[in-house]
């Protein structure tokens, strides 16, 4: 049996994922990646590896997912909508 997604949680790691592209995204239009975090970085070269580099909502599904994951998250998060 699985263990129900925890709606708080996930609501601070969708939360967390929106903000962090955002301003990760900002600055490398600023020609600023060096100034993102090692973590962030190496996120937007993997994006850039599939060919999504360009494509928020999934910059942002992604990272939701894993921080919904490194916070514990058993399950898939919950959809969001977004």
């Amino acid at each position: 049996m699985t263990e129900p997604s925890d709606p708080s949680a996930a609501q601070e790691c969708l939360r967390r994922a929106i903000a962090d592209v955002e301003v990760w995204l900002a600055l490398v239009e600023q020609g600023q990646l060096a100034t993102v975090s090692p973590f962030g970085q190496m996120f937007f070269y993997q994006l850039k590896r599939l060919e999504k580099l360009g494509d928020k909502k999934f910059a942002i599904e992604e990272l939701y997912k894993l921080y919904y994951q490194k916070a514990g998250g058993k399950v898939p998060p919950p959809a969001h909508g977004g």
